[in-house]
């Protein structure tokens, strides 16, 4: 027996040093995942289906095919409540492991403390990520928090095909070297435009209801006359009540008694954009190529889809300003390492992979962050879009204090509207938003 006793021990060491190995192979064998995380994402990506959330199965069913290890839960969101969900998961514990949003939610929660920096799963692609987008991924530690996949430009569209039924296609100039464009040009083309509409259509909607959309109200105004910004070269002092934006927001005020826009007092930015789709809307203030991607199918003028021509915003001083979207995903902490790493590889895997890099920035409707992928396309207006680039201005929304100006923006909106003074009303705005700087 003594004899035996060394050999049985060693055989049960043995066992237990295999263990980990067989058991890598039992789960291999029944396809079983070690880890499972959870992505969430708002509607971002159109599907070949034209199902809402349809990509993002894809996508993760390729990953998982490669990674047998790790099983993904995806939950789309809506726009409607989902940033309240996202809120109410955090302050339970239970965030997700994985969002796809835009910096300036995901910055905040970065400069909160929840979020893994992404330097590293990042550090061999920042070399040919736009260096615009990297400065917005980034938190106050100047650490990367989200992992830029796409970017596109916000302008404004109009109806060609009504434009051409009108007659008056050739006041929108179109044709000429990057657009540019004056405000008596714009206006003379909402004038005609009211002139000939039949009943029951409008030149366009100027919408504040809501926040939402503000990305368009705010480009709208910081252009027209032009010389005028939101905020001041650092960012530390908002600037929108100089007399030029007084001048702006006038003419934008008098053109909805006018009827040149119709006042957009009780309508969002979905309201609008909708009333574009359904042409009973000549134009919106506020479109992009992701935007028309999610109405492929949806855009009707005479029973037939129609072509959205993309326009910068007037300004009489020079070149436009545009606001940019940039999207992309980020991390929470989590305790498990092993989820961490397994969140940080599907990025990777999402905005790297040979086929679903350039299969997720087409799902986008928009334009690649990365030089390494080419989006191929013969499409006029989504060429004229990749132009639209050289005119992106400020991006705020990673200020801090952004969502309180936000209310700040849309009750200015409401006030100027409603026929208060407007020095007075943005000299308000600029006192309230200077103060969530201080926050």
């Amino acid at each position: 027996m003594k004899k035996g006793f060394p050999r049985l021990l060693l055989t049960k060491v043995l066992f237990v040093l295999l263990l980990p190995v067989l058991a890598g192979c039992i789960n291999k064998k029944s396809g079983s995942a070690s880890v499972q995380i959870d992505f969430w994402t708002f509607p971002n990506f159109s599907s070949e289906t034209g199902t809402a959330g349809d990509f993002e199965k894809s996508l993760v069913a390729a990953f998982e095919a490669q990674n047998p290890s790790v099983k993904i839960n995806f939950t789309l969101l809506s726009f409607a409540d989902g940033a309240a969900k996202i809120e109410e998961a955090i302050a339970a514990g239970k965030a997700p492991d994985i969002v796809y949003d835009a910096p300036g939610r995901i910055i905040e929660w970065a400069n909160n403390g929840l979020l893994e920096p992404l330097d590293d799963v990042l550090a061999t692609e920042k070399p040919y990520i736009t260096t615009g987008l990297l400065a917005v991924s980034a938190g106050k530690d100047r650490r990367t928090y989200m992992y830029p996949m796409h970017e596109g430009p916000f302008a404004m569209a109009f109806n060609k095909e009504m434009l051409e039924d009108l007659g008056l296609i050739d006041l929108l100039p179109y044709k000429r070297r990057d657009r540019q464009w004056t405000v008596a040009e714009y206006e003379k083309l909402l004038t005609a435009l009211k002139k000939k509409l039949p009943k029951g259509k409008t030149p366009g909607v100027f919408f504040y209801k809501t926040q939402g959309g503000d990305q368009g109200t705010r480009a709208f105004l910081v252009n027209l006359y032009g010389d005028v910004t939101l905020l001041n070269a650092d960012y530390s002092r908002y600037t929108f009540n100089t007399p030029q934006a007084v001048k702006n927001l006038t003419w934008t005020v008098n053109a909805m008694k006018k009827g040149l826009l119709l006042d957009g007092k009780d309508l969002t930015s979905n309201d609008a954009i909708a009333m574009f789709v359904e042409a009973n809307a000549a134009h919106t203030i506020l479109y992009s190529p992701q935007l028309n991607k999610m109405y492929d199918g949806k855009r009707k003028y005479k029973g037939k889809d129609f072509t959205p021509i993309y326009m910068p915003f007037p300004n009489d001083s020079g070149a436009p300003s545009l606001e940019f979207l940039a999207g992309g995903a980020c991390v929470f902490k989590n305790k498990d390492p092993n989820k961490v790493k397994a969140a940080k590889s599907f990025l990777k895997f999402a905005a790297t992979d040979e086929v679903w890099a350039e299969k997720l920035v087409s799902a986008t409707g928009s334009f690649p962050a990365s030089s390494k992928i080419e989006i191929k396309t013969d499409d006029d207006e989504i060429l004229y879009n990749s132009v639209l680039k050289k005119f992106f201005g400020q991006y705020y929304n990673t200020v801090t204090g952004f969502p309180e100006m936000r209310k700040f923006w849309n009750t200015a909106l409401k006030d100027a509207a409603a026929g208060q003074n407007i020095q007075n009303v943005l000299n308000v705005f600029v006192r309230n938003a200077d103060n969530s700087l201080k926050k």
